[in-house]
């Protein structure tokens, strides 16, 4: 069967068999939320079909031990390290972009992979393959109203630090190489739905430890999909104003048609979402950040509510890789230039 190889990493509990990690739960890692693991998945498909289904077929965690808080361990010995260079080996050896994603609202780890594989596989192009590293924060993997929403929304918002962490623990890595050790490739961000919500905060919390200090140039685009986020988020300075900094540009995927939004609108509370609509103004929109509404092309299934159009759309997907290649917004095929809006919108084909 073909084996999809991704990268995670994760600060859901650890489900073990004898001194094996042989999975992750739904809940926040009893040492602390924000202890990582770090590590890789092959996922299989029987198929080639772009429906091809992903199962996992084998989970290797990379081993890590702190003195202090490992039994037994006497030296450091950090995962996020060896995932990393194999990482940076895979760019290189495959020419190949990296793109980070954070998933969403009732998503198990299992699902989390599939995910990262559709991602890996639909994104892909001959002339630019990819790799994908999730992180999975531990959403209950259940689409209850109200209960479990909002257990995930503290998670996300307890997972913000783990996130960070990742993320400083990343360019740590990155400034310790050598100038010929670089690969020369770009990082690129994925946050879908609640993803946003996560990202808002550890946004925040990245900005808590730097301070006054610009926040560093991390990605070279940053999508936005399907934001469970406020329409106010780049208008303030505790959401999302500062995201942009992150990136030579913010792309934000909105449909008014995502029943999943018009749900957490309302029954959760959460009126006015960014996913919905685009930012509640333009007046004060940073130049960098890309609107594009998908409200044609969002349609996938009945049980999709037009929320997930950003992995099984084909529109949108040819959209995505028209930007990972590095398009200009205006030069990307299959948009129409909205200037009432400041927007693009994907046409239906």
């Amino acid at each position: 069967m073909p084996v999809t190889t991704v990268h995670f990493a994760t600060n859901r509990e650890e489900i073990h068999q004898g001194e094996a990690i042989v999975g992750f739960g739904r809940a926040l890692n009893p040492l602390s939320p924000r202890w990582l693991r770090y590590g890789a998945a092959d996922m299989a498909t029987a198929s080639r079909r772009k429906a091809a289904e992903f199962t996992l077929r084998e989970l290797r965690v990379a081993p890590e031990s702190i003195p202090g808080v490992t039994p037994g361990a006497d030296q450091p010995l950090l995962g996020s390290a060896l995932v990393f260079e194999g990482l940076r080996q895979r760019l290189i050896a495959n020419k190949a972009d990296l793109v980070v994603m954070l998933h969403g609202f009732a998503c198990n780890f299992e699902n989390a992979l599939v995910n990262a594989a559709e991602i890996k596989t639909g994104w892909s192009t001959k002339e630019l393959p990819l790799e994908t590293a999730i992180f999975s924060w531990p959403a209950d993997g259940e689409v209850t109203p109200w209960i479990k929403y909002a257990s995930d929304r503290d998670d996300a918002r307890s997972s913000a630090k783990a996130v960070e962490r990742a993320l400083m623990r990343f360019l740590e890595y990155i400034r310790d190489l050598k100038p010929e050790e670089w690969c020369g490739r770009q990082i690129h961000l994925v946050a879908h739905s609640m993803g946003n919500y996560m990202l808002r905060n550890a946004l925040q919390a990245m900005l808590s430890d730097l301070g006054r200090r610009p926040l560093p140039r991390i990605f070279k685009n940053v999508f936005l999909m399907a934001p469970d986020e406020d329409d106010d988020a780049f208008e303030c300075v505790d959401k999302l104003q500062r995201l942009p900094e992150l990136a030579e540009a913010v792309h934000v995927y909105f449909a008014r048609n995502d029943r999943a939004l018009t749900i957490s609108d309302l029954t959760k509370s959460n009126p006015d979402r960014l996913g919905s609509t685009g930012p509640r103004t333009l007046s004060d929109l940073p130049h960098k950040v890309v609107l594009i509404d998908c409200q044609q092309v969002s349609d996938t299934s009945l049980t999709d509510a037009n929320h997930q159009y950003y992995r099984k759309r084909a529109e949108v997907i040819a959209d995505i890789r028209q930007v990972i290649a590095g398009r200009a917004p205006e030069e990307v095929d299959g948009r129409d230039w909205i200037p009432a809006r400041r927007c693009f919108r994907i046409r239906q084909s």
